[in-house]
């Protein structure tokens, strides 16, 4: 209750349109304060982004340039891609498979890796020339002249054989040949060769000759039917083992190189996926191999060649050698 002092009989004065007053400015108030709230909120927005793009385009515009190594690792990688799958269409697939297709009855349908190389064209003419099918795989690396790599892959083409450039880590590719053409065997020829260049490029052998086997080994265990598998092993598993003659029973626990421990650990390796998997693996512990299309690094390439130019051939004997020859 309300008390107003009445004066010389006036009547109380009349709030009504004060209090009116008052609540319309205090929603004024209100409804400008929350315009000046979300105008700030923009304008804070568009400072920040602003400050971004200022920021992104210094630091792109001061960014160091890519190395010529990185340079060089995106433009291999990038025609790796490309020369593995080029034209990996209807008319490669055509190719693919017509290359793998075996002309004689019950024969055989073989992916030979490294069919490039001095072993591998050799063993791919013969199962061809059997009428065997043969499809084979290589990544022309220049561990020697790839010139001479192609030139082989020439000749396999003039009895056609089509050879795939790709390599056995590319499990995308392995797979893909498997889709086309159901392989009933795999001649494993592809590895890192050599006992010296070991200690240039020591990944290499990791890579092709353990890592690589791995991947193809991956491969065929899924394929349906399984392929059986020939793989090249090498005599050097042997290593520092004097017992001659060399027998399959002999000890493989001492390798010499970095080259023979990457064979000896394929050994156990195949052993794994047999017991595991039931691949059927045989392994070969190739000694010096040679012959037409070889290996420039070989032996007998350096010996004419200096006999050519009129050089001496070192022989080096041991103290037991001595008197009776080497």
């Amino acid at each position: 209750m309300q008390y107003y002092a009445v004066m010389g009989g006036a009547s109380p004065p009349d709030t009504s349109k004060t209090t009116k007053l008052e609540r319309y400015n205090s929603y004024i108030r209100r409804v400008n304060s929350t315009k000046l709230l979300q105008a700030s909120s923009k304008l804070l927005f568009r400072v920040t982004l602003l400050v971004a793009l200022i920021l992104i385009f210094f630091f792109t515009l001061n960014y160091p340039p890519l190395s010529s190594a990185d340079n060089h690792h995106i433009h291999s990688t990038n025609h790796f891609l490309a020369s593995a799958f080029y034209g990996s269409g209807a008319a490669w697939e055509k190719q693919v498979r017509h290359s793998a297709t075996p002309r004689r009855p019950n024969g055989f349908s073989v992916l030979v890796t490294g069919a490039a190389g001095f072993v591998g064209s050799h063993c791919s003419l013969a199962l061809k020339k059997r009428g065997d099918g043969v499809l084979g795989v290589d990544n022309f690396n220049s561990y020697y002249d790839p010139s001479l790599k192609r030139a082989r892959q020439k000749l396999l083409s003039k009895h056609e054989i089509f050879v795939v450039e790709g390599d056995i880590n590319d499990a995308e590719l392995l797979n893909k040949l498997f889709d086309v053409v159901p392989f009933s065997h795999i001649l494993h020829l592809a590895a890192q060769a050599g006992v010296r260049y070991a200690m240039q490029n020591p990944l290499s052998y990791v890579s092709s000759n353990v890592a690589g086997f791995v991947n193809l080994l991956e491969v065929a265990k899924s394929a349906d039917p399984q392929p059986a598998i020939v793989w090249a092993s090498s005599s050097s598993v042997y290593g520092l083992n004097t017992q001659v003659p060399f027998s399959e029973i002999d000890r493989t626990d001492q390798p010499a190189s970095l080259y023979a421990a990457t064979k000896k650990a394929g050994e156990e390796i195949a052993h794994t996926y047999n017991h595991i998997y039931g691949l059927s693996l045989t392994g070969l512990r190739f000694f010096t191999v040679y012959g037409p299309w070889g290996r420039p690094d070989m032996a007998y390439f350096f010996f004419t060649k200096d006999i050519l130019q009129g050089k001496g051939i070192n022989v080096y004997v041991t103290q037991e050698d001595k008197g009776g020859g080497a």
